[in-house]
């Protein structure tokens, strides 16, 4: 269990933002998985909060889908919608991610289940 830890720890070489809509638990846990995560500021409109995570060149990390419609994610670090589920689940799903993943996440929305992983492009 240890070396997948250290394993998918050394493959974190990007920061997250997550959306106010993302439990504290969950960050606190992936912080503790070495993940550079933050939270955006309370209120924030969702296209503002698109720009402020590119400007920080963080993916961002949300439960909203609407985050999937191609104006919100093609001018995007990337974004990550995640059901919301037990805590314990979403870590793992998360892990279990960019463990796999390999891409570029600019440019794309990510919808996450436990199922797997649909993966939007923009059509330009």
């Amino acid at each position: 269990m240890l070396f997948l830890f250290l394993k998918v720890r050394s493959l974190l070489e990007f920061k997250l933002l997550a959306d106010e809509n993302i439990e504290k638990g969950l960050v606190m846990e992936l912080k503790l998985k070495g993940f550079d995560i933050r939270y955006c500021e309370k209120g924030i409109k969702n296209s503002e909060l698109v720009r402020v995570s590119a400007e920080e060149k963080r993916v961002l990390l949300t439960h909203d889908r609407d985050f999937l419609q191609e104006y919100l994610y093609k001018d995007s670090e990337g974004i990550i919608v995640i059901p919301v589920l037990p805590i314990e689940e979403m870590v793992e799903i998360l892990l279990r991610f960019f463990s796999r993943f390999k891409g570029e996440f600019k440019g794309r929305a990510f919808l996450l289940s436990k199922e797997g992983v649909i993966v939007f492009e923009s059509k330009e």
